[in-house]
């Protein structure tokens, strides 16, 4: 295969959920998980850190490996799979709800896709459709893949064996946006069992209106109703519970009538702010978090990001 180009795929973070939008809503963010792939008659498949330090997972679970796979025996079975060695860049903490797991399943997949259209064989390349419906069911849902891939914040739903929909929306840049992390991982698949199997009937509209409170906030863009819009009570009281880190950080957030939400299953929060009173809140905020957090003896990170418009980035060279 060595005809093949070198390729560099760029993948945003996201955030999920935010606040109501379970398993529907997601929003991509200017920190990459970044791949470079090579292909040289390889005998096998390797993926290394560009760093040189060990990969912080093992190679049963090699998303991007599997996701490449997958993609050739769901759209090109015919094909043999060309063997490539991988470097990655990874700047998204591993179970950090900050979608790290999609950005490799999109990378994959997208390398898959590029791959495919390069060997130019008379095996038809799924349409546009297509692929977002299996990159959307990769995980389950698609509350981080199709914002990885696609850029912006993203609805989508995907129910009942129905065809995937969405639609984007840009963020507003009235807003600023920060990440808290603090330092240590939480497995999606474990928070979700915390979840209960059914919710009451006041409980789901509570979610459907605050869901319909974030239309309107994405186009009026009044920063009172984004703290309407965030509220929610179908996963965050089941994974911010009474006492922990996260709830004792909430608690000081909504003294400060500051917007915020678990970013995915966690334990990230996406804290939110008038851009206009950044100068005036950040510093005592900063001060606030820091206390709360070195009272509890939980190390952390707290840092500004931007949205993510553009989505997954590919190169070839």
């Amino acid at each position: 295969m060595g005809n093949l180009p070198k390729i560099h795929i760029k993948v945003p973070g996201t955030s999920a959920n935010l606040g109501p939008g379970f398993d529907l809503m997601g929003m991509a963010l200017k920190i990459y998980n970044q791949f470079d792939f090579s292909f040289k008659n390889h005998a096998e498949f390797v993926s290394t850190l560009k760093n040189g330090d060990p990969l912080p997972f093992a190679d049963k679970d090699d998303l991007v490996k599997k996701a490449y796979e997958s993609y050739f025996a769901k759209f090109a079975p015919s094909l043999i799979v060309p063997i490539y060695h991988c470097k990655m860049e990874l700047s998204l903490p591993l179970k950090g709800g900050l979608g790290s797991s999609a950005s490799a399943i999109v990378a994959g997949l997208t390398l898959a896709r590029q791959v495919h259209k390069s060997l130019s064989t008379q095996v038809p390349l799924p349409s546009e459709k297509q692929f977002l419906q299996f990159l959307s069911e990769w995980e389950g849902h698609p509350d981080n893949t199709l914002p990885a891939y696609l850029g912006g914040l993203v609805f989508a739903f995907s129910t009942y064996g129905e065809p995937i929909q969405y639609f984007s929306k840009k963020f507003p840049k009235s807003v600023a946006l920060f990440i808290l992390t603090p330092e240590y991982a939480v497995s999606t698949e474990e928070s979700r069992k915390t979840l209960p199997s059914h919710y009451t009937t006041s409980d789901v509209i509570f979610n459907l209106s605050r869901i319909g409170a974030w239309m309107h906030f994405l186009d009026k863009r009044k920063f009172g109703d984004l703290l309407v819009a965030l509220q929610d009570k179908m996963h965050t009281p089941y994974r911010v519970t009474q006492g922990s880190p996260l709830f004792e950080v909430s608690k000081i957030l909504d003294k400060d009538h500051l917007g915020h939400c678990l970013s995915g299953s966690g334990p990230s929060m996406l804290v939110f702010m008038e851009r206009k009173s950044v100068k005036r809140q950040l510093p005592k905020l900063e001060v606030e978090i820091r206390e709360k957090m070195d009272s509890m003896g939980i190390a952390y990170s707290f840092r500004r990001v931007q949205t993510c418009d553009l989505g997954t980035q590919i190169t070839l060279h």
